[in-house]
């Protein structure tokens, strides 16, 4: 598999991005199968399913449901949010002609997983974020961080 990854630099920017790429339309039934919520963080926030165009636009604001505006207070008071990143993960082509060219699903469902698998490694042992150390006031890294991915599966 390969990955490949980038900055999503707006909110308007990400949810344009997989709308005009055929990820996903708000109304396309086919948008039911071709997204999901994943991670530790959308299960805490009880998002499952298909993503939702305007919850997805939310969580890159850092607008979570029922919940505290992420981000932190800029020098006007305003909240700065950066939106996350866009995670690629592909199959080589020789392994994608097959699948879908080929027809062999089990291909198809084993790519599937080693997405979920990679996923959740990536949650586990690469997210971090940056504290204030309440004792010392210094920043500090922690882990174990809980992840709002929005999946999208795209076959063109």
């Amino acid at each position: 598999m390969v990955a490949s990854i980038g900055v999503v630099a707006s909110p308007s920017q990400g949810v344009s991005y997989y709308q005009r790429d055929g990820y996903y339309a708000k109304d396309d039934p086919a948008h039911l199968e071709a997204s999901a919520w994943a991670g530790k963080g959308a299960e805490a926030l009880g998002l499952s399913g298909p993503v939702d165009p305007d919850t997805f636009q939310a969580i890159l604001e850092g607008k979570v449901p029922d919940g505290p505006h992420l981000g932190r207070r800029g020098k006007e008071g305003e909240i700065e949010h950066r939106p996350g990143r866009d995670v690629t993960m592909s199959a080589p082509k020789s392994v994608s002609l097959l699948a879908m060219v080929g027809g062999d699903e089990r291909i198809v469902e084993t790519h599937d997983r080693a997405v979920r698998t990679t996923l959740n490694w990536v949650e586990k042992n690469a997210i971090l974020t940056r504290m204030q150390d309440g004792t010392t006031g210094a920043m500090v890294h922690a882990g174990d961080q809980k992840t709002v991915v929005a999946t999208f599966w795209h076959g063109t």
